[in-house]
């Protein structure tokens, strides 16, 4: 059997993926796999042809148990004293993460206490202490004082699934702690010496930078040197993703091969023998990987390398798939689970891609196009990574970003000088502090450069796109595709001219499969969707109309928070928007100024292309509506009577508010109410309005009766009855948050609702509501 370990290692990683569909006991499992590993070794002792079939059925059925027993957890965990204010002893498991006003630390429990009963538990706890106090260190023993909490499924279609991200990492409970005071010091020294000695001297050279740098600077250094985002702010990340090179925050084996070639550089200047540089390099290499957090892509670096060295010492042949299997065979055998990680799934493709998909783009631009080799050699790399990773970038982030080859072409060598210098000028700081400072200026210029160039590069048109998520198996089409036309590709040399035209076609399947990728795989096919979005307590509604064009109402937000609530835009509205594509708002419609509207609104503006701006003329917009971002789009100010021309086939009427009426006096009477009207079928959007604002809508004599109402206010208490008998709906949907401080939404609303037919979605308990519709029936889809 050619390379035996990556037949091994896909079995193992089949035998993972198909544990959850057959939940037997892990023991049971265990037992099946020492039957099959006897029957192997028979199997190899009597030479028969078939036992190469046994073992690669027998590491199926390690990945199968391997899965189970990490999927069965912790028994008697700490997670059943969720919902409780608890004392929680535990020492602190992982390097802290330091955040503008708050911390956040991952705690081994050992006892939890609860009132005057101590129960003894094992299992991780992420404990966030908001304010600023002291911040303690890996291996303390802390008390902390707090509610437990497991987190909520996600809220919307396709959001980040956090409550299966922390089960992967073995989290087994969220706790909040409100001040720094409830946090108490009983204990040090706890955990492994190695592990406090690296991250001891991560923070010695974190604390030399911030004290030669600013902030942007330090944060920027910590990220290229360390890995992680904590400090950079929003904009400097988003120009990070846009541009492709968010790889470079994540370490990985770009940062392992710099620290390696750091290592067989001195190595060599000290002239050390060659046989001892895999005995000095392999402690290195895992003192780094502990001081960035022993992530995947790192130890899949590491691994790879030391399987490299020690081939070289060996006299091996380097083979280059046998070494990316084993790496991902050791680091699943350990953690399963991190297989469904993102970092994980990119780290392997971005390698497969430069290892597979490298030497023929080498040839083709070195060889065919006589591109020179200094720039040859890393466009081979940065387009052969990029082809590996596309689809899980689209999957995952829904971007595709052209500009990515050429911003990893000009700032990835960057990266590297940027990590020599500041990795120089922080040790030299440490050692001679004038001199620290010294390097560190210089380091300070390249990283202006760097975050300038990168800046640069993302104003560049059509320089990043976000798609439609596709489905699972666009992925599957993608890398197929890729290898048919490699395969086929590179059988095309010194063949003659029939047996080369032969291969045209399977080559050209192979270019079809990789177009699937970019397919609109969330287009309406001609139906209106209304997705009323999950946003907490706050509303946001799109509307996507048959003929493609698009509609916001509202962007979420906080309540009373008008400033504060862009995280609501930036978290929640901006990423919906982009899983499904949307890169242009044709309309977006702000019902009213209070900050559960229109907090988002700023981000949305900045984020995506926005064609217009409709809200009422009630005031409170001023400030926001004069930023720098909404100078380029136009602002129109309506009221009942008008009418918004956004796609032939569906009417959109504007019944609120009348400024006649008292609908005018206060900003929830003043909302924009909307009608829409697509063949038969018609939706109600109300914004925020009362009992004032829907009896003068009675009094009016308006087109009431609506298929869809979107219930006024959150579903308060505030609400005329015979207004909800005149619409008449068959679906109701409240926006509303979970166990919000107003009591939303109120007893009263939900029986005048049941009264009168209506089956009512709630955003706290159903999640996102979306519903299509031809104009004639309706389907209805909830993301809980």
């Amino acid at each position: 059997m050619n390379r035996p370990l990556v037949a091994i290692t896909i079995s193992f990683i089949l035998g993972i993926v198909f544990s959850p569909f057959a939940k037997l006991d892990s023991g049971v499992v265990l037992l099946l796999a020492l039957v099959i590993f006897c029957i192997a070794i028979g199997c190899y002792i009597a030479a028969r042809p078939d036992s190469p079939r046994v073992f690669i059925l027998l590491f199926f059925v390690l990945g199968w148990a391997v899965a189970s027993l990490d999927a069965a957890g912790t028994p008697e965990g700490p997670e059943r004293f969720a919902g409780h204010f608890i004392t929680l002893d535990g020492m602190v498991a992982t390097e802290p993460q330091v955040r503008t006003g708050d911390v956040v630390y991952r705690l081994a429990a050992g006892a939890v206490i609860l009132g005057d009963r101590r129960v003894e538990t094992r299992g991780l706890v992420q404990v966030k202490v908001e304010g600023n106090g002291p911040v303690y260190s890996y291996g303390d023993r802390l008390l902390a004082r707090g509610v437990l909490y497991l987190p909520r499924a996600p809220g919307n279609f396709g959001a980040f699934d956090y409550r299966a991200y922390l089960e992967r990492r073995g989290i087994n409970a969220l706790m909040k702690v409100k001040r720094p005071e409830d946090v108490r010091l009983v204990g040090t020294g706890g955990g492994n010496a190695a592990v406090r000695l690296a991250l001891r001297v991560k923070q010695r050279l974190i604390h030399e930078a911030e004290r030669t740098l600013d902030d942007r600077q330090t944060a920027v250094l910590s990220g290229l040197l360390f890995g992680g985002r904590g400090g950079l702010d929003d904009d400097i990340q988003e120009v990070f993703n846009r541009t492709g090179v968010a790889h470079v925050l994540s370490v990985s084996g770009l940062h392992v091969g710099y620290v390696l070639a750091g290592v067989l550089l001195l190595a060599g200047a000290l002239n050390v023998p060659r046989r001892v540089i895999p005995f000095v390099a392999l402690p290195v290499l895992i003192f780094y990987a502990v001081m960035t957090g022993a992530g995947p892509a790192v130890l899949r670096a590491s691994i790879m390398a030391m399987v490299v060295l020690a081939a070289t010492q060996l006299g091996r042949e380097r083979d280059w798939p046998s070494a990316l299997a084993l790496a991902a065979l050791l680091i699943l055998i350990a953690r399963p689970a991190i297989l469904y990680e993102t970092g994980f799934q990119l780290s392997f493709a971005a390698t497969w891609g430069i290892l597979y998909l490298g030497p023929p783009l080498g040839e083709l631009l070195h060889g065919r196009w006589a591109l020179p080799g200094w720039l040859a050699l890393p466009l081979q790399v940065t387009v052969a990574a990029q082809l590996g990773t596309l689809p899980l970038l689209v999957y995952y982030f829904n971007l595709l970003a052209p500009v990515a080859p050429l911003a990893n072409l000009l700032l990835v060598p960057l990266v590297g000088l940027i990590m020599l210098f500041g990795f120089t000028g922080c040790t030299a700081g440490i050692v001679f502090t004038p001199l620290g400072g010294m390097v560190n200026a210089g380091t300070g210029l390249l990283i202006d450069f760097f975050l300038g160039l990168a800046n640069l590069i993302n104003r560049l048109p059509g320089g990043s796109v976000y798609l439609a998520t596709p489905p699972w198996y666009a992925a599957f089409f993608w890398y197929a595709g890729l290898i048919l036309l490699v395969e086929m590709l590179k059988g095309n040399a010194g063949l003659p001219g029939a047996e080369r035209t032969k291969r045209i076609a399977p080559a050209a399947v192979g270019a079809l499969l990789l177009l699937l990728i970019l397919w609109p795989w969330s287009g309406t096919g001609g139906r209106m969707e209304v997705h009323f979005i999950d946003v907490g307590q706050g509303d946001s509604i799109l509307v996507r109309f048959p003929g493609g064009r698009t509609m916001l109402v509202d962007a979420g937000g906080k309540m009373g928070d008008l400033e504060g609530g862009r995280v609501v835009g930036d978290a929640t509205v901006v990423p919906y928007l982009r899983r499904l594509g949307i890169n242009k708002l044709d309309v977006l419609v702000i019902t009213h100024p209070h900050g559960d509207h229109a907090g988002g609104v700023p981000a949305v503006v900045e984020k995506l292309d926005v064609g217009a701006v409709v809200t009422s003329p009630a005031p409170g917009l001023e400030e926001l509506l004069s930023g720098h971002a909404f100078s380029r789009v136009p602002v129109y100010r309506v009221e009942a009577g008008q009418s918004l021309q956004i796609d032939r086939r569906v009417e959109v009427l504007v019944l609120g508010p009348d400024g006649r009426s008292p609908a005018g006096e206060d900003l929830n009477n003043a909302s924009v109410v909307l009608r829409l009207d697509y063949g038969d079928i018609s939706f109600l959007l109300t914004g925020d309005v009362e009992e004032e604002a829907q009896r003068a809508m009675l009094a009016a004599g308006l087109e009431l009766e609506a298929d869809i109402l979107k219930v006024p206010h959150h579903g308060s208490r505030f609400f005329e009855p015979c207004f909800f008998s005149a619409v008449s709906p068959e679906y109701a949907v409240i926006q509303v948050g979970e166990r919000n401080r107003f009591g939303h939404p109120a007893q009263e609303t939900l029986d005048a609702l049941l009264y009168t037919g209506a089956e009512i979605f709630r955003t706290d308990r159903d999640g996102a509501v979306m519903f299509s519709t031809d104009g004639r029936q309706i389907t209805v889809k909830t993301a809980r």
